[in-house]
């Protein structure tokens, strides 16, 4: 089957990681391959099997963004009838997505690099996205009446990446995929009032593209703020919808300088692009290692850059796992506690202050903040 995979895809074997899940929002066995080719075939699914029985389907996911410039910096923007700029929330992609078997159509949700969502060791995906399902109880509609799926941003304090969302938790359409792998905007699905990333602006007919596109990287810098733990509060940046003369939409991303920082070498990887990174990773592994990362870092950067790199990327490794291992700590003491961190925060953080050290308390608090809503 992994043949008929790699002709549907058009991609090699290398390219395909092969999985067999269960589709818990339909109770189904899902069989099949999960594409990495870093381009609109990214995350795409050619499954092959539901419940043992064959029903080859190409289902197209959430495209790999990339730059609108070179590896020399060079500008290259398509020529253009408009192009629409949203925001680019950072967050970990959810797509909707629909499949079929013996003539009997089925919905259910996906991550970036697994075939559906699922709760790890590192965030409650699955449980976020049912919280979601019944805030905007009008999500499951959105891909039969676009007849296309549809990509979401889960994001917020409690999904912590890069960026600090002051918000708990929360999505948006981002925007529609067809069966062709044809991007569709938010301006061109129907949402029934789910939110969508904002819309800038709209540039219309023939624009100094990239002089537009570098004022959207000043404008977003002038936004952002880094705290104390290397964190951003601010914007990920913007994307940009292009649509070509031939009507294809082109999607670029755009990313201000505090996120795409370079703090090790000029023309190498940045610290930021390591974390964003790192994070991903953590939504599909349950532990972060230097061959798994460095998989992910290929996608964007040469093998030599890495490698450069590597005691820069292991220091990253190390801080997040720490990070991740103090944050289960915090909690698994916090759930002993006969306290409620809403109602009660005073009395929550002087137990805390009785177990650990003064110089902890206001990490302690940003953790429990952070995940059981606004300080």
């Amino acid at each position: 089957m992994i043949q008929k995979a790699c002709e549907a895809l058009q991609v090699q074997e290398k390219h395909l990681a092969p999985f067999e899940v269960e589709d818990c929002f339909n109770n189904n066995i899902l069989k099949g391959f999960l594409s990495r080719f870093s381009d609109h075939r990214y995350g795409a699914i050619y499954l092959t099997h539901v419940n043992d029985i064959e029903e080859p389907q190409l289902i197209y996911a959430t495209p790999k963004l990339h730059y609108p410039f070179d590896s020399a910096g060079t500008y290259r923007f398509p020529p253009a009838k408009r192009v629409e700029v949203y925001e680019k929330l950072d967050g970990t992609n959810i797509l909707a997505y629909r499949y079929t078997c013996k003539g009997q159509t089925y919905l259910t949700y996906k991550l970036r690099l697994t075939p559906v969502v699922r709760n790890s060791r590192f965030g409650a995906f699955l449980d976020f996205w049912e919280e979601m399902l019944k805030r905007y109880p009008d999500i499951p509609r959105l891909p039969e009446i676009n007849d296309c799926n549809i990509s979401f941003e889960l994001y917020g304090a409690w999904n912590k990446h890069l960026i600090v969302y002051r918000v708990p938790l929360d999505t948006a359409v981002l925007f529609g995929v067809d069966s062709n792998a044809e991007i569709r905007p938010p301006s061109m699905l129907e949402t029934l009032g789910v939110p969508t990333a904002p819309l800038h602006t709209r540039l219309e007919g023939a624009e100094d593209y990239q002089r537009e596109y570098q004022q959207h990287q000043v404008d977003c810098e002038a936004m952002n703020k880094e705290l104390e733990d290397g964190a951003i509060e601010g914007t990920e940046g913007r994307v940009w919808y292009l649509q070509d003369i031939h009507n294809h939409i082109v999607m670029f991303k755009c990313k201000p300088e505090s996120v795409e920082q370079i703090h090790w070498a000029s023309g190498g990887l940045s610290k930021n692009a390591v974390i964003a990174t790192a994070y991903n990773l953590l939504e599909t592994d349950e532990q972060l290692t230097y061959d798994r990362l460095k998989e992910l870092l290929l996608e964007e950067y040469s093998e030599d850059d890495i490698e450069r790199f590597r005691p820069h990327i292991e220091s990253v490794i190390k801080q997040i796992t720490e990070e991740m291992k103090f944050k289960e700590e915090v909690f698994e003491f916090y759930h002993k506690l006969d306290f409620d961190f809403q109602r009660e925060k005073n009395a929550v953080m002087r137990a805390f202050s009785r177990q650990y050290p003064k110089s902890l308390m206001r990490r302690i608090y940003s953790i429990l903040s952070q995940e059981l809503g606004k300080p």
